[in-house]
């Protein structure tokens, strides 16, 4: 149950707020690899952080001081951005778990027992080993012009914190770039989203879609134009995947409607399938005619294309993709949905997350159409499926697809 915690020399935890009723019972098997620190206050703990090497840090959130951890966190994944943050959600509203979710690894209640958190540390160093690895580094680290997150995303992340929320000054934030404005609003008014009448400003798609829906098909929309497809690469058109990846958001967003889950998990779904394979964009730039070959290779022996692309690359479009999201510091739930919505069950959660709305939305919905006759998309992973107890809704959510499957390559979709 802990096997990642167990294959690392000391695991050092800062502990922010009040402890857990059973902190003092920490597993047995666990004993003498974990150390505990007890701060009181965000400032003796940043303090501490200075001073000493932490790989967890756990902060107990309230609605009474909530604004000063949480802006505390914000410091803490600037200037630690590799350390695990859980938070113990308190008696928080709901708008405010969707808030400090972003910045951490795991959100658990506070009402928790200690071994559920220590599954949860294992289960996040297992995220980070396996996003960061040295040949996905090697990799990624050879292409010459790394996209970088937008001004405009950033400053709409810094929006989100602040609590600004007025349609007029968030559309004052996203004018600023007027060449993605207009792409947004060419999105807002797609097929996609199927609205009744058509949208003309900023101001109005933010009030429609909300802000966060609108910061993520900002960011995605600047991905894809920062690998533009050229003329060497013919396997599947770069705007179909975009127009898919939509489509798979809205499907997955509808899934978690349907599951009554918390917004901020629907919000995480949608950004992850936005981005779940950007990671192909990557490849298919920096090396065409090889990636070529092994799309052609797993057609052909009718395996995963992440096992082929493994076998032959080194990496696995995942992996590249889970890297990039996590060097952005994106919210850690968004990096392990795509780095496992292939290959859901190599996780141990049982619990429904954006990896399940991502895995099951890229599975259900017909595949991208490239002419290697390769699966590019997921298929069900019925173990999975089952260990989460969704077996018997499938069939459901088949026929839930066939209203987003009529909007892929129908000629209106067309995104970027």
């Amino acid at each position: 149950m802990f096997e990642y915690i167990l294959k690392e020399d000391q695991i050092a935890v800062l502990w922010l707020g009040k402890p857990l009723a059973d902190l003092n019972n920490v597993p047995v098997e666990l004993q003498g690899k974990v150390s505990i620190d007890l701060a009181k206050q965000p400032e003796q703990a940043m303090e501490m952080l200075g001073r000493l090497d932490y790989q967890v840090i756990v902060v107990q959130l309230s609605q009474d001081d909530f604004e000063f951890r949480y802006n505390w966190l914000r410091k803490v994944v600037a200037k630690h951005p590799g350390i695990i943050r859980i938070m113990l959600n308190d008696g928080l509203q709901n708008y405010q778990v969707a808030k400090a979710s972003e910045l951490c690894h795991r959100s658990l209640l506070f009402t928790s027992g200690v071994t559920e958190l220590f599954h949860e540390v294992g289960q996040s160093l297992r995220l980070i080993q396996s996003s960061n690895k040295p040949a996905v580094r090697e990799y990624v680290g050879a292409i010459e012009r790394l996209p970088s997150l937008p001004g405009v995303y950033v400053a709409l992340n810094d929006a989100l914190a602040s609590d600004i929320n007025g349609a007029a000054e968030i559309a004052a934030i996203i004018e600023r770039d007027p060449a993605m404005s207009a792409k947004i609003l060419q999105l807002v008014n797609s097929a996609f989203f199927a609205l009744s009448s058509k949208v003309f400003k900023i101001k109005d798609a933010v009030v429609i879609l909300g802000v966060r829906q609108i910061r993520d098909l900002f960011l995605v929309s600047r991905i894809f134009e920062h690998f533009p497809q050229d003329r060497n690469w013919a396997g599947f058109s770069f705007e179909n995947l975009f127009d898919r990846c939509m489509v798979v958001g809205r499907f997955a967003r509808a899934i978690c409607r349907e599951q009554r889950v918390n917004a901020d998990i629907a919000d995480k779904a949608f950004l992850a399938a936005l981005l779940q394979d950007i990671g192909m964009l990557v490849i298919a730039t920096r090396e065409a005619d090889h990636y070529s070959e092994v799309l052609q290779e797993a057609a052909r022996l009718n395996h995963p294309l992440y096992a082929i692309e493994k076998l032959r690359l080194g990496v696995t479009h995942m992996e590249v993709g889970a890297y990039m999201l996590g060097l952005w510091n994106l919210p850690p739930e968004v990096v392990e949905a795509v780095l496992y919505h292939s290959n859901p069950n190599a996780t141990s959660s049982e619990k429904f997350t954006p990896l399940t709305a991502v895995h099951l939305a890229d599975s259900i919905l017909p595949d991208v159409v490239n002419i290697n006759d390769c699966r590019i998309s997921s298929q069900v992973s019925e173990k999975y499926v089952t260990r989460l107890g969704l077996q018997n809704k499938l069939s459901h959510w088949q026929q839930m697809s066939e209203d987003f499957a009529s909007q892929l390559y129908s000629g209106s979709g067309s995104g970027f």
